[in-house]
């Protein structure tokens, strides 16, 4: 992190948090799919008004289809499977957690690849 302005610093550990909490907040309330969906939408949502960057909904909408078409093939061929899936083997929240999972990843790696000029 040597070379990171305090800003990029910031917004490394902002988004490292938000994946964290994420992490945690699904795992409390896995067993409800409208829930885990709620807490995804959610999260988005409000980042995204607290720190708004129109590139995220290209990054999110992106991440959403390509990753929910890679796990619809996946558990049809039997690579996988979901414990409660709700439409094509898998539950109604994975493609907001592919979309708000491909937004933090992009922004995390912009946040370590910036150098100070």
């Amino acid at each position: 992190m040597a070379g990171m302005t305090k800003e990029d610093r910031n917004v490394l550990i902002r988004d490292l948090a938000i994946f964290w909490f994420l992490v945690f907040l699904v795992i409390l309330v896995w067993k409800n799919n409208i829930l885990v969906l709620l807490v995804l939408m959610g999260t988005y949502c409000v980042r995204y008004f607290l720190w708004p960057n129109n590139e995220d909904h290209v990054v999110f909408i992106s991440g959403a289809v390509m990753g929910t078409i890679a796990e619809i093939i996946a558990t049809k061929v039997g690579i996988w499977s979901y414990t409660m899936p709700t439409f094509f083997n898998i539950p109604l929240w994975l493609p907001c957690a592919w979309g708000v999972i491909s937004v933090l990843i992009i922004r995390i790696a912009q946040a370590l690849l910036k150098k100070q000029v």
